[in-house]
Order: C-alpha cells, then sequence, then structure tokens
C-alpha cells in the first residue's frame, strides 16, 4: 500500500485557496487518493457546506453535485473515523448525494465505524428528504448487513427493522390500508434473502415478526390474511409484494427449523394470531413430515404438533384448505391413527358453517324448512370441499364415507386442491397457426403461410400475434431446423419478427446439435445484417406484437453466428461455411448502432451487472463470438482477423463493464487458443501490481468469479491479484457472485498453498495473509473448509498442507488476538471425515477460545462431537462446554448439541476413567439439570448403561 504523509495545515490552505470553483475542486477532489488529508481538510471547513437542493424555475428539485463527497467515499475503508468524524458534521444536509454516499460508506468501513453513524441516520429518518432520493436500496441493505456481520448487533437490528418491519399506514383513505414501508415493495425480493443471513439464529423470529406486522396491521377484527396468498407453496413472482416475499423467507426458514425444533418454531408462528402464519405453519409441518419420510427417516415426532393443528378450530377456514388438506396427507403416510382428531374438526366446522349461513346468509321471514335445507345443503358444500381436498386416502373410515356420500350427491370436485384465488393458467402471445399445423407444410406452404397473415387485433386479450406466431415458429425449427430450407429471399418476403424466429431457432436447434442448411444459414444471416434497421413492413397489432425494425433480428444474427463458431463435437460445419460465418462475423456484424444501443443505456438502480449485461446487448455478445472465433483453431485464416476486431472493441470506452466482463469470462479460453495473445495483452487487460483502472477491475473481478483456480491462471494475475488486495473491498464487480473479489483471491492463494504451487513467501500469499481484513481472510479459509467437507475424497498431501497453513493461522491469531475473526470459518473442520479427530478436535477448540464467535455459528456438529467424545473425552467436553457458553437457549444450533451430543459427551467424560474429569462432567450436567434439562441424568445413566448407544443418539 503506498505511504502517505499528513499535509500541514500551510499546504491543506493554501491548496484550498487555489480551489475556489466547483471545477477546480472537482478536478481536485476526484484525484485525490491520500486518506491523511481528511481530518486537515476537516479541521480547515473544507466540508462544512455541502449546498443544499435547488428549486428551479419549472418547479422541480435540482440536487448539485459536491465533489468533496467522491473524496471520502473513495479513501473511507483506509481512514474510516475521520470519515465518520466528517459525515457526522453533517446531520442538517439535505444533499441528496451526501445521503448516498453515507450509506455506500457505512458499508465499506468497519462495522464499529460504521455504528457511530447512528445519530446520523436517526436524524434523516425523521426529516422531510429522508434518506435522499439518489440512495441506493441495495448499499442500504449492504449497510445493515456490514453492521450484523461485524458484531454491531444492536445497531444492525434497528437499521434492519427499519429498513423492513412495516409500519401502520398513515392514510385514511384506503380501504385496506397497505402498511407504511421505508423500501419499495420490490426490493423485498432481492434484498431480503440478502439480509437474513446476516441475522443468524435469530432471523427466523425476526422476519416472521415483520411479517405478522405486515399481514396483520389491517385486520380490524376480520383476518383475512390467509387469502392474500393463495398458495405457500409457490414463490411469489418477479413482482410479488413485499407481504410475498416475507411469506417466501419465513417458509423456507421454518421448514428447515421446523424440523429440528418443532414446539418452539409453531410456538413462535402462531403467536401473533395472524391467519397467514397458521397458514404457513400448516404447509412447513407438512413439507417436513414429507422431507422426513422421503428420507426414510422417522417423523413420529412430528406427529403431536400436526394433531394438534388438525384438530385446532382455527385452522377452520377456506383459505387453509389446500395447507390443512396437505398436512393431512403428510400425517396419513406415516401413521392413519393419528387422524382420528380430523372427526371431531369436520364436526365442529360443519356446526359452525351452519349457524354463520343461517345468521347471515338467510332472510329473516324466510319459512324455518325452507331456510334450513338452505343452509344445510350451502354447508353440505362447504363440507364437500374440504374432504374432498383431504382426499379419501387421508380420511378416518367414518369421512371416507361422508365423502363417498357427497361424491354421489354433488358430484366429485375437480380441482379440488387449487387454491382459492389463484390463477391456473395464462394466455399470451398466441399463434394463429400451431407447430403441428406449421409441421404439416412444405417449406414454401410455410413462408407463404407467414407471409400472408395480418394481424387485425388490439393487441389484448388471447387474440393470435406475430409474436405468438414466432414463438411457435422457433419452437418448430428447434426441433426441425430444415422446416424453411430451400426457401431464399426470406428477408424480401417475411417481417422482422419471423426472421427473428429463424433465427433464434436454429440457434437452439444448434445448441442441441441438430444440423442446419448451411448456405441457407449463411444467407439469411448475411440479408439481415446487410439490411438497414428500417423495416418495409407497418407494425400490427399491439404493444410487443410485431417488431418495428431490424435491430431484434440483427440481434439474433449476431447470437446465431455466435453458436456457429463455437467448437462442437458433434456437429461438423464444412469449411468453407465456416469461413463465411467467420467473415460474417468480423465484417458483416460490426455494426456501430449496436455499441451506440449499449453506450447509451442507462442503468439505474436495478442495473444489471456486467457480465449479466453483456448476455443481453448486441454489441458484447459478438465480442464474445470473436473471441470463440479467435481461439478454436491455432493459425485459421480468420484468426488475425478476429483478434483485430477484439482488440479495436476492447479499445472503445465501456462505461459499463460488459466488453470488460466477456474478456475476463474468456481469460481460460484465450490462453489455451490464443496463449501469446493473451500474455501480451494480460497486463492492458488485467492490470498488474503497479495498479488496476475500473475496467481491469471489472476483468479481473470477472475472471476470478468464473474460473476455478489454476497455477498458470495464477501466475498470469499475480500482479493484477496483489493491486487488487491493494484496493480491498471497493473493488469494481464484474459480477455479483456470492464470493466478492479478495475473497476469491484468498481461495486461490489457499488452493496455490495446498497443492503445492505455492510457499507463504509469494507475493500473493503475503499480500493475502499481511494486508487483508481478517474477517474476508477467515471467509477463504471458511471455503476451502467447506469444500473440504464437501469432498468425496482429498489427497492426503492436500490435506496435510491444509493442515499446516490452519495451524500456521492459529499461532497467527494467537500472537495477534485481535485477527480472531480469521478462524470463524474453521467450524468446518468437524464436518466429513477428511481429518481425525485427534487433529480437528483439539483445533476447534482453541479456536474457539481465541474466537468465541464460532459458537454464535448456525453450523450442526452434535453428532460429530458426540463421536468425538470416544477417543478425546475431556476435549470434547470443552469444546461443548465452549460451544453452550456461546448460544442461547431454545436455538436451533443448542437443540442439535443438547439432543444429540450433550448425553453422550458427557458419558464418555464420566467414564472416562478421570476422576477430576468424572468431577466437572458431572457438576456440568447437574447445572444443566437446574437450568431446565431435567432427563439428563437419565440420559447420561442410559449410555453409560448401554441401554442407549451413540446410534440411538444421533438418529
Amino acid at each position: 500500500m503506498t505511504n502517505y504523509n499528513a499535509p500541514a495545515a500551510a499546504v491543506v490552505s493554501e491548496t484550498l485557496r487555489r480551489i475556489p470553483t466547483v471545477t477546480l475542486r472537482r478536478a481536485f477532489y476526484e484525484k485525490l487518493l491520500n486518506p491523511l488529508w481528511v481530518k486537515p481538510l476537516f479541521e480547515a471547513g473544507a466540508f462544512a457546506s455541502p449546498p443544499e437542493p435547488q428549486v428551479t424555475d419549472d418547479g422541480y428539485i435540482r440536487d448539485i453535485y459536491w465533489p468533496e463527497i467522491s473524496y471520502l467515499v473513495r479513501v473511507a475503508p483506509a481512514s474510516p473515523a475521520d470519515v465518520v468524524d466528517v459525515l457526522l458534521s453533517l446531520k442538517d444536509t439535505n444533499n441528496a448525494w451526501v445521503k448516498r454516499a453515507v450509506f455506500e460508506i457505512g458499508s465499506q468501513i468497519p462495522a464499529a465505524q460504521g455504528a457511530r453513524l447512528k445519530p446520523l441516520i436517526q436524524a434523516w429518518v425523521t426529516s422531510e428528504t429522508g434518506f435522499g432520493w439518489r440512495s441506493d436500496p441495495r448499499e442500504l441493505v449492504s449497510f445493515a448487513i456490514a453492521l450484523l456481520e461485524g458484531g454491531q448487533t444492536k445497531t444492525g437490528r434497528w437499521f434492519a427493522n427499519h429498513l423492513f418491519a412495516p409500519r401502520p399506514s398513515k392514510s385514511d383513505n384506503s380501504s385496506r390500508r397497505d402498511p407504511e414501508l421505508a423500501l419499495e415493495e420490490y426490493w423485498y425480493q432481492t434484498e431480503l434473502p440478502r439480509l437474513v443471513p446476516a441475522l443468524g439464529v435469530d432471523a427466523l423470529s425476526t422476519v416472521a415478526g415483520w411479517l405478522a406486522a405486515y399481514s396483520g396491521h389491517a385486520n380490524d377484527g376480520h383476518d383475512f390474511s390467509g387469502m392474500r396468498r393463495p398458495s405457500i407453496r409457490s414463490r411469489g413472482g418477479s413482482h410479488s409484494s413485499a407481504e410475498d416475499a416475507l411469506v417466501d423467507v419465513v417458509r423456507d426458514l421454518a421448514v428447515t427449523a421446523v424440523l429440528e425444533a418443532p414446539e418452539q418454531v409453531a410456538k413462535l408462528l402462531l403467536g401473533s394470531g395472524v391467519q397467514l402464519l397458521r397458514k404457513i405453519t400448516l404447509f412447513v409441518v407438512a413439507e417436513a413430515i414429507r422431507l422426513r419420510v422421503e428420507a426414510e427417516l422417522d417423523a413420529t415426532y412430528l406427529l403431536p404438533l400436526a394433531q394438534r393443528l388438525l384438530g385446532d378450530d382455527s385452522s377452520d377456514d377456506q383459505n387453509l384448505r389446500v395447507e390443512y388438506a396437505e398436512l393431512a396427507q403428510a400425517v396419513a403416510s406415516v401413521d392413519t391413527s393419528a387422524l382420528d382428531v380430523i372427526n371431531g374438526f369436520i364436526a365442529h366446522a360443519y356446526t359452525e358453517d351452519l349457524k354463520w349461513m343461517r345468521e347471515r346468509l338467510v332472510a329473516a321471514d324466510t319459512p324455518d324448512e325452507e331456510a334450513t335445507a338452505e343452509v344445510t345443503e350451502r354447508a353440505d358444500r362447504y363440507k364437500h370441499s374440504m374432504l374432498s381436498a383431504i382426499g379419501a386416502d387421508a380420511l378416518p373410515p367414518p369421512l371416507r364415507a361422508e365423502l363417498e356420500t357427497l361424491d354421489a350427491t354433488h358430484g366429485v370436485i375437480e380441482g379440488d386442491l387449487t387454491p382459492i384465488g389463484m390463477i391456473t393458467s395464462w394466455t399470451g402471445p398466441n399463434p394463429f397457426s400451431s407447430q403441428d399445423e406449421m409441421a404439416a407444410m412444405s417449406p414454401i406452404e410455410l413462408v407463404e403461410h407467414l407471409a400472408s397473415w395480418h394481424d387485425t387485433g388490439d393487441g389484448w386479450g388471447p387474440e393470435p400475434s406475430h409474436e405468438g406466431q414466432g414463438r411457435a415458429q422457433t419452437g418448430l425449427l428447434t426441433s426441425n431446423p430444415l422446416a424453411v430450407v430451400g426457401v431464399g429471399g426470406l428477408v424480401g418476403e417475411l417481417r422482422p419478427t419471423y426472421l427473428r424466429a429463424i433465427l433464434d431457432g436454429w440457434q437452439a436447434a444448434l445448441k442441441a446439435d441438430l444440423e442446419l442448411d448451411w448456405s441457407q444459414a449463411a444467407e439469411l444471416i448475411r440479408d439481415v445484417l446487410a439490411h438497414s434497421d428500417e423495416s418495409s413492413f407497418p407494425v400490427e397489432g399491439g404493444n410487443m406484437d410485431d417488431d418495428k425494425d431490424f435491430r431484434g433480428a440483427k440481434s439474433a444474427a449476431v447470437g446465431l453466428l455466435g453458436e456457429l463458431v463455437k467448437v462442437r463435437e458433434n456437429v461438423s460445419i464444412p469449411a468453407a461455411a465456416l469461413a463465411e460465418f467467420a467473415d460474417l462475423l468480423i465484417r458483416g456484424a460490426d455494426d456501430e448502432e449496436a455499441w451506440v444501443e449499449y453506450d447509451a443505456y442507462e442503468p439505474g438502480e436495478n442495473g444489471w451487472d456486467p457480465l449479466n449485461m453483456s448476455l443481453n446487448w448486441q454489441w458484447p455478445e459478438r465480442l464474445r463470438a470473436l473471441i470463440h472465433l479467435a481461439s478454436r483453431a491455432e493459425e485459421a485464416p480468420w484468426q488475425q482477423g478476429a483478434l483485430a476486431a477484439i482488440e479495436r472493441e476492447l479499445a472503445r470506452s465501456d462505461q459499463h463493464g460488459a466488453g470488460r466482463a466477456v474478456l475476463g469470462e474468456s481469460l481460460a479460453r484465450l490462453l489455451n487458443g490464443v496463449p501469446d495473445w493473451m500474455k501480451a495483452h494480460a497486463e492492458e487487460s488485467f492490470g498488474s501490481k503497479e495498479g488496476l483502472s475500473v475496467q481491469q477491475q471489472v476483468t479481473l473481478s470477472t475472471a476470478m468469479a468464473t474460473h476455478y483456480y489454476h497455477r498458470e491462471l495464477f501466475d498470469l494475475l499475480s500482479g493484477s491479484m496483489v493491486a487488487a488486495i491493494d484496493i480491498g473491498d471497493g473493488i469494481a464487480r464484474g459480477w455479483r457472485s456470492e464470493s466478492d473479489p479478495v475473497t476469491k483471491i484468498g481461495e486461490w492463494v489457499i488452493d496455490a498453498l495446498i497443492y503445492g504451487h505455492k510457499t507463504l513467501e509469494d507475493p500473493v500469499v503475503r499480500a493475502f495473509f499481511t494486508t487483508v481484513k481478517a474477517d474476508v481472510r477467515g471467509e477463504a479459509l471458511g471455503t476451502i473448509a467447506w469444500s473440504f467437507f464437501r469432498a468425496g475424497k482429498v489427497d492426503e498431501p492436500i490435506r496435510d498442507r491444509f493442515a499446516s497453513l490452519l495451524d500456521e493461522r492459529l499461532r497467527h491469531v494467537k500472537d495477534h488476538p485481535e485477527d480472531h475473526a480469521e478462524l470463524k470459518g474453521l467450524y468446518w473442520l468437524a464436518k466429513g471425515d477428511k481429518f481425525p479427530v485427534d487433529w480437528w478436535l483439539p483445533r476447534l477448540k482453541e479456536a474457539l477460545e481465541l474466537e468465541p464467535a464460532i459458537a454464535t455459528e448456525r453450523y450442526m456438529i452434535g453428532k460429530e462431537l458426540a463421536h468425538a467424545s470416544s477417543v478425546e473425552p475431556a476435549t470434547a467436553f470443552a469444546v461443548l462446554r465452549l460451544l453452550l457458553a456461546g448460544r442461547e437457549d431454545g436455538g436451533m444450533v443448542s437443540f442439535d448439541l443438547t439432543r444429540h451430543a450433550v448425553p453422550v459427551v458427557l458419558a464418555n467424560a464420566i467414564g472416562a476413567g478421570d476422576p477430576a474429569l468424572r468431577g466437572e462432567a458431572e457438576a456440568y450436567m447437574h447445572a444443566l439439570g437446574a437450568k431446565g434439562y431435567l432427563q439428563l441424568d437419565d440420559e447420561v445413566k442410559a449410555v453409560l448403561n448401554g441401554v442407549v448407544t451413540l446410534a440411538d443418539v444421533q438418529e
């Protein structure tokens, strides 16, 4: 890292005197890298007056950019305390750029410093401008995650609650009065899953509380929340509500949790009394039983809870019918005798139906006999619906007979498990001829048929459209690419929608290893690429029913070329045809408008990352195809032309980074296919140890995210990785994968060490273990430890080198306790069988003593610890105490330990033959008993006497 010096006060004063204008200040602050200028500038008053928004003549609000904030964002990771001091002085600002920067900075600095921003954020919560319209919701959530994961739990939960917890509506105009939300609803779908892991063991209770607040706030004594989510099983769509996103998260967390602690989970979900939470409870218990049965594991411990739910009058509602029925069916797969409770439930529900129907649905002057007949008929149909949903196989014999009678009287109910309010089918865009009808036509007939049809609809409803027909046409050509063989001049006959459909169909057919008519494919691609963008065909139908120009067809042509020039094992393209496709890609597809479209795109808040963007725009798709072409064969006649085209495209100023992401993704392909070219361009593409531009950061981070470790790649990128480590968290990411770039570098570093390719003296290795933050090092170590657990086999030399590295890191943390976060991932050492007990258990104990936070991880090792206690009883007992000391009673992992480990570990400690150890174990056993573990004494005696074995405890 560069060595900086703090400026003298006179230097700062003179500098500020020389930059009086916005232009000069922008030039200065956007290039200033020295973090030691923050405090002197602050003391000199440089950050005292961010400009306030201005009202323009036409009534709009104009946010004035403040150059100083770009410098604060840039240097915050290197000087967090000084930057936070500056930000805290800006409590009264309404500048949207400042507010946006606060959250960006908060997500990148140590959590302890981020937590200091709470007073500032609290002031903004109650201000008229709030967090400012420029603040990125993703950065808000990243800030909450950083706080939670950085140990600032109280502040992190406060901020997460502010972002996601619904608040009562302030409006009296809405009949339902939706709750007030800090984030727009669509952000729940993408950001809530990111936040949940950071909430740790309290995730389920926290998110369930948010859902209860959302769903129960507007009941007004009438809870219809179960109606708003027709099916718990189906996930909310891409445009689902905040309530849907909360349901999805609660459901997924609860399905896992209920397997380990059914009673606690049920109490948590049902405690709010909200119908939707009951609906989820019915579903998750049924799903838990199903999962246990599928895995051929015992599910009887779940039946008492299932019976209570099936017998609870609160489960009597049409909105809960499907989940109730599925729970009954799940119970039937385990023990049909447990279903007797349904008899009383149905009887009570029928009586209640008769009562309320008589009160609400029958006029007061209706004769008694007529009223009785009317409500009885209605109640019978309600009962019929419920019994049909449950099904004969899951009904007790008396109700099975009733279902047969109702079926005979009213007819068998079809779709009995279709939730109320669920749309079961969707229509559009529709073809005017089916694939079978088109397949029966000759190629000429098919083309004439497509050319002669005209859309006279308005684009609303299920009318046929050109787009609908084009999709059917693509489906036909995917399986029968010769459906239009022999027909030339397609560009003059068919509108662009159908040309695009043909090209898309051929591309799909090629992916399925079906051969095309190569000459016809070349002709159509050439004609489409050479055609002007304007179409002579008038657009027909509604919006999106017909292509207005040739841009879509040209993009499809480039996509097909990309498939044609790839190396394929099962399709052989003639050399002459391949040369023609190469020429079309290099020259014919050189489309400046494709670059203009791509470059002009404004991503906004929901923009793609560079790699995803490269899959959705013509310009980067052509670049990817050129790379396939250049690297497919050595010394091919088109290779130099392809490489020259690649160089021209990469020379553009690519503000979105998609081209750079393509280059990073293609690193291995280029290194194998054109190694000399790739090595010659490595430094300009990926940077060097001297530094990385933003575009080089995108290329490097994409390469790291899309490639596995390889020695040659590591050597090629060594200098770039050192520079990336120096940048740290601020590195630009080409792909938003799970691992951040520096963590991924750490994984490669560890792989290089354990494969024996590098030593601790390697520059990249040394930079990672001496420069990168401890928690990032821990993340990388934990990932590799997890990969050992997942691997079917690990060679002994690799295992032993990893063990040596872990011992070295344990020694480091012992000498540098402030780096304790590096050890959190070592929890995975206990999982699997890659290390002997006498190796991993003492080291886990040492790690727990150095980093107690390991005990708060949510991974479960109860079974492994119980097994280990037969080998190392004293160490296993010590580890057990450390683990339980770091957890709250009632959590999932505590439940795992008490169920699978405690009796065996204590029994082995008591029976080890060491009087001192026996005394400690017995004292601890009594202490646990005093805390409520009343059966522990009997359970330990059962293990000591051989009545219960290790296998019994671990079922």
